[in-house]
């Protein structure tokens, strides 16, 4: 900060400051936007590592959600730039799906899941949590996904990406999605809810080509609705068929989440 003082003390006139000095403070304002900043991303990244480390049966996970809750109560940032009540949060939490969902152990997924399902269904954030949804519910019903055949791994893989992911890692998660938020996703769905980047609101590829998907390529939308209704139940004939219990029975807890919240 001693080039703003010096400058001041300059014999320049004060309404005339040189294009040192302008660059000077220009600097000066975003690096302290940047510090506040680093601190919010920081915490988001804390919350996202608790998340999916506390048992979602535990009471400790049910107090992150409470923290949170209570951060957004606080009120919006009005230092050094006005900002909303939870900056970052939501941006922050979807790069944490995009780019480590896939490692994750299906315990901590379902973990991280149930944090952000619960705070979804409190509409915090302006709904926009419900983005993380349609990244697990894109990759899970509408691309091709077929039952595992050989030994199912559970555990978290550093290596394992997107397009290794087979339904019994992501079945957890989005059934979780389901019972927790299923009453919001339908509302945002009856309206059309598209508030989101397109690289993540696009429909993945079984369900563009479906006669649902031509009607409604992105977004929530009850055509996208009925798609994933309709993909549950054929997993859940798929499990039966191949008698693997432990698919079928979530599965059907889907199907009956999804089926009470249109009634």
């Amino acid at each position: 900060m001693d080039h703003l003082r010096d400058s001041l003390l300059s014999s320049l006139p004060r309404d005339t400051p040189s294009t040192a000095t302008i660059d000077h403070a220009r600097r000066d304002q975003e690096g302290t936007r940047q510090l506040p900043q680093g601190h919010i991303h920081s915490l988001w990244y804390m919350y996202y590592e608790l998340g999916k480390a506390v048992s979602s049966e535990s009471p400790g996970h049910e107090g992150l959600v409470l923290d949170i809750l209570r951060i957004q109560r606080m009120g919006p940032l009005t230092r050094p730039a006005r900002g909303n009540d939870l900056p970052f949060f939501v941006g922050d939490m979807t790069n944490f799906s995009v780019n480590h969902a896939a490692s994750m152990s299906v315990t901590h997924r379902l973990n991280f899941a149930v944090f952000l399902a619960k705070l979804a269904s409190t509409r915090v954030a302006k709904d926009r949590l419900c983005q993380v949804a349609l990244l697990i519910f894109r990759t899970l019903f509408e691309s091709p996904q077929a039952l595992p055949t050989g030994e199912e791994s559970k555990e978290e893989d550093i290596n394992r990406g997107t397009k290794q992911l087979e339904v019994f890692h992501l079945l957890p998660a989005a059934v979780a999605w389901l019972k927790i938020a299923s009453h919001n996703l339908l509302l945002l769905s009856e309206v059309c809810w598209n508030g989101c980047p397109s690289h993540i609101s696009k429909g993945g590829e079984k369900f563009l080509e479906s006669q649902l998907g031509q009607r409604s390529p992105a977004g929530l939308s009850p055509w996208r609705y009925m798609f994933w209704l309709k993909r549950l139940h054929e997993i859940q004939e798929e499990a039966k068929d191949a008698h693997k219990k432990a698919l079928a029975e979530p599965a059907a807890y889907g199907i009956q989440y999804m089926i009470n919240t249109l009634k």
